[in-house]
């Protein structure tokens, strides 16, 4: 087992301990730290299975499907329009802005977790 896969496993574990604690973080910890060793595309591709296993996992274990669906539905939406249109970015000629887009994501995620800004609405 060469270091790059103890890494991967490590990743993997501190990211499943913290979505057990707090019930998120997975792929943004996980996409975060494989970054270091890989490329965004194939960090991505790492994540499919673990992430959608957890979520499936919290769905099911969850209070009320159908409640959250009916009151996330248009993020749920845009989250899918989102990943189809910055697909791009992570492919092809334009790859190498990828990791510079992922940067500026995950940082904008940890600030405005640390911080006390809140969205609401009315």
């Amino acid at each position: 087992m060469d270091g790059t896969t103890v890494f991967i496993g490590l990743v993997f574990l501190l990211a499943g301990f913290i979505k057990g604690v707090i019930g998120l973080g997975l792929p943004t910890i996980s996409m975060g730290l494989l970054a270091i060793v890989m490329p965004p595309v194939e960090a991505a591709a790492l994540l499919i299975i673990p992430s959608f296993l957890t979520n499936v996992w919290q769905m099911v274990a969850g209070p009320s499907l159908a409640a959250v669906v009916r009151r996330l539905w248009p993020m749920m939406v845009a989250v899918c329009i989102g990943t189809w249109a910055g697909a791009g970015l992570m492919t092809g000629a334009t790859a190498r802005y990828g990791t510079v887009v992922l940067g500026i994501a995950l940082a904008l995620y940890a600030l405005t977790g640390l911080t006390a800004f809140r969205f609401t609405i009315a």
